[in-house]
């Protein structure tokens, strides 16, 4: 059997979000500081919730790649995904692949929140802390609208892939790997 094929027939091997342990505690954390309800407390609210959302636009982009590469079977196709790059790059990606579930809405709301954290960032110095609070108070509704937005879109890559395992790939199967997979 060949790499792609083993990794459609096991769900443990599809794509998921990187040391989600760590991205639970910094979503524990955030809250945490963004409920003190200062401006300190906030900003590190909404880095941490970057974060996090940096990790959510490449677990769907790993989800993209591999709805691409089950849909050239048997041909292969390989992507490479930077693991260092800024958020833009991650959001321009999602906006040039395949589309899926909600991709618009998921989309227009990491931007959106991109530009609080831009925002507050950048005219720290410039600006009255107290009026930059008032705008990053935006900023843990916004994040949970998109943290529903990923579960919707994981949710949804997950029936693809399972679908595409029970209706398209079983046919690839020897009846011993067949038997191996489902009894």
């Amino acid at each position: 059997m060949d790499k792609i094929l083993s990794r459609i027939m096991n769900s443990d091997d599809w794509p998921s979000i990187q040391m989600p342990e760590n991205l639970e505690l910094l979503n524990e954390l955030a809250g945490n500081s963004f409920g003190l309800n200062t401006f300190e407390g906030m900003l590190a609210a909404t880095l941490m919730y970057h974060q996090i959302l940096e990790a959510m636009c490449m677990h769907i982009l790993e989800d993209c790649y591999f709805y691409i590469q089950l849909s050239v079977y048997p041909a292969e196709i390989e992507f490479k995904l930077p693991k260092d790059k800024m958020f833009g790059y991650y959001i321009s990606e999602l906006k040039s692949s395949v589309s899926f579930l909600k991709k618009q809405e998921f989309i227009e709301k990491a931007e959106l929140f991109n530009s609080y954290r831009v925002g507050a960032v950048h005219r720290m110095r410039r600006t009255n802390l107290d009026t930059l609070a008032v705008e990053l108070q935006k900023v843990k509704g916004c994040f949970d609208e998109i943290f529903d937005l990923y579960n919707d879109i994981q949710d949804d890559f997950r029936v693809i892939f399972h679908s595409l395992q029970k209706d398209t790939f079983v046919e690839y199967l020897t009846d011993k790997e067949y038997d191996e997979y489902f009894g």
